[in-house]
Formats: structure tokens, C-alpha cells, sequence
């Protein structure tokens, strides 16, 4: 990976209060053993977040995106811009969203399905490259809904894979963030804290780390890059559609200091189509259990998704006054609903 300097300053880019802790112990499932379903439950509910081993992504595919990504985020910054600058597709670089939010990174943002990027916007090898790790990295998110359905106990394993690869004008999205060594701190923020929007999100990054999350009792700790892993988050989409059983965890990435290498990483973000209802699914709602948030589609709820800062709680508009103290979500896991909400972009 050759390192770059971001075209910004490091004026207003906010610096992390790191953690002198061991990396998490991150949940790791292999989705190819017999218990994997109910694994992948037993992670969701937990942490929100598990390292997917043995998910059949070859390795030459990442090989492959992570030399050409890397020769891209390599060019001269007026040649990268001609790719198109992010509104919201295409590259940008330190501002994350239309409101206020930056980083110390730079990043291409694409939408699957969409012809808002033209085929040749993009260097013909890079985009070769990620359309045919898409392809593959999509067909791994399959089966982790089918699995995550399959240890929740629904009927229809395909019950929440529908909403997501089987359905028109589903909203998906793939990310690739470069996070160039800072040489004016450390401790800088690459991604500030948040949670994706989304039902799902896999994550794959090269051998530098950065990635945190934030577990129950608040503390932030790192999670060791893996170069033979997947990482799997679950989004607010589907804490909402699980009713709280699964988390949508809060992460947030650390640009790699001076002398170290970048920092690479390729997001697939699995959303539903924008008519889609967002509601807990009505299998789960049993024994007199209560939903915890009200009903909206996924366009409503990516519209006020837009209008909020990275950190803020994107849920707490959606959700309903607890009606039982003793529902399966304690109340220290859930955030404090901020007043007012800001309306950062779905990213």
C-alpha cells in the first residue's frame, strides 16, 4: 500500500481518546460448522458484531482490491477527483456527509444496481475488481441472513435475505475507505462513532489496524485486523426487525500514525428497498411482547438518516415508550435519546 497525504488539513478533525486495553474478544463464528445459526444469534444479540471465518471469499478477489484500490487512493489528487466527487456516489475525501462530520480519510462510495457512476468512471481494473468481490461478498451476506433467521427460530430462512438481495430496488452500497498514516498527530479520528443504518454491513480491511467498538458497559475497545476474515455488523434495519434482540453496534475507525501503514478497508452495506416496512417482524412478537419502535419504511428512516450527525442515536425518533421493564433489552444497553436530534449521511 503506498501512502499518501489526504488533500486536507487536520484543522476540525477531531482526536480519539484511545483505549489502553487488549483488542475485543470478537465473537468468531465459522458459518461452514453445523452450529453456525446458532452462533451467528448468539453473536448478534450480544455484541452486534463477529469475525466470519471460512465465508468462501477467495483470496486472490481481496488480493486483488486491495492492490488496485490502493494504486487508486495512490494518484494525484486532481486525477481522483476526475472520478467523480462524492454527491453522495464517487470519491471524497474528509468531509463524511453534508453535515459538519470529518475524517482523515479518503473514499469511494458506490451504489450497487445504480448507474449513477458510469461504468467508465472508474480505472477498468479497479472496477473489474469490485464488481466481481461484490458479487462474492454479497452472496456471504445471503447467508448470514439466513442464518441470523434461522437461530432467531423463524419459519422462512429467507425471511430477512428477501428484504435485502430478492427485492427491487433494494439499497445497496459498497464502501472502500483508505486511511493514510496522519504525520501531524495521533490519535486522530479516521471514521467518527456510529452505527450503519442499514440491515447489515460486512466489512473486510487489509493487515493495519483501527477499527473500535463500542461494547455494553461503554468502553471502547480495538478489534485486530484479520486478513482471512469477514467482519459482520448488524444495522439499526435490523435491531428494529429483531425488536431489539440483535444490536446495531457503535464503531469507529483511528487513522494509523506516523510511520505506519494505511489503513484499507471495503464495506458491503446491505439495505432494503426504500418502500420497505421497518417494523419487528411478527413472528418474534410473542407472549404479549410489545414492539419497542414504531412503524416506518426504509426510505423515511434513510431520509432522517441524512440529516443527523455520524454520533447521533438515529433510533431514538423511532422508538416507543417501554411499555414492560423486564423486556429481553436492558435499559442500560439502550441510548439516550438526544434533544433535538441533529439530522451524517447514510454512508
Amino acid at each position: 500500500m503506498v501512502a499518501i497525504t489526504v488533500p486536507c488539513t487536520i484543522d476540525q478533525i477531531p482526536l480519539v481518546k484511545c483505549p489502553k486495553s487488549a483488542n475485543a474478544a470478537v465473537p468468531t463464528v465459522d458459518l461452514s460448522a453445523p452450529g453456525a445459526a446458532a452462533a451467528v444469534e448468539e453473536a448478534c444479540r450480544g455484541v452486534g458484531f463477529f469475525r466470519a471465518t471460512n465465508h468462501g471469499v477467495p483470496a486472490a478477489l481481496t488480493d486483488a482490491l486491495e492492490s488496485r484500490a490502493g494504486a487508486f487512493f495512490a494518484l494525484p489528487h486532481k486525477d481522483k477527483l476526475e472520478h467523480a466527487s462524492a454527491r453522495p456516489f464517487g470519491y471524497g475525501s474528509k468531509t463524511i456527509g453534508p453535515n459538519g462530520d470529518v475524517g482523515w480519510l479518503e473514499y469511494l462510495l458506490l451504489s450497487l444496481g445504480s448507474s449513477t457512476i458510469q461504468a467508465s468512471s472508474l480505472p477498468p481494473s479497479l472496477r473489474a475488481a469490485l464488481e466481481e468481490y461484490t458479487v462474492a461478498v454479497r452472496d456471504v451476506g445471503t447467508r448470514v441472513l439466513e442464518l441470523m433467521a434461522e437461530g432467531l427460530g423463524l419459519a422462512d430462512r429467507s425471511a430477512l435475505r428477501r428484504m435485502v438481495v430478492d427485492a427491487a430496488g433494494s439499497d445497496e452500497m459498497v464502501r472502500v475507505n483508505h486511511y493514510p498514516a496522519c504525520p501531524l498527530s495521533s490519535s486522530v479520528t479516521g471514521f467518527g462513532e456510529h452505527t450503519d443504518p442499514q440491515i447489515i454491513s460486512v466489512l473486510r480491511s487489509n493487515s493495519t489496524g483501527g477499527l473500535q467498538i463500542m461494547l455494553r458497559d461503554g468502553r471502547w475497545v480495538p478489534v485486530a485486523p484479520d486478513l482471512d476474515s469477514l467482519f459482520v455488523n448488524v444495522g439499526d434495519a435490523l435491531q428494529v426487525l429483531t425488536n431489539g434482540r440483535f444490536r446495531s453496534v457503535k464503531h469507529r475507525v483511528v487513522a494509523p500514525e506516523a510511520g505506519k501503514p494505511s489503513r484499507l478497508s471495503v464495506i458491503y452495506f446491505g439495505g432494503p428497498a426504500a418502500t420497505q416496512r421497518i417494523t419487528p417482524l411478527p413472528e418474534l412478537l410473542r407472549d404479549g411482547e410489545q414492539s419497542l419502535y414504531r412503524e416506518f419504511t426504509w426510505g423515511e428512516y434513510k431520509k432522517a438518516a441524512y440529516k443527523t450527525r455520524l454520533g447521533d442515536h438515529r433510533l431514538g425518533p423511532f422508538e416507543l415508550p417501554a411499555a414492560n421493564a423486564d423486556h429481553h433489552c436492558s435499559s442500560s444497553s439502550k441510548a439516550v435519546l438526544p434533544t433535538p436530534p441533529h439530522v451524517a449521511r447514510v454512508h
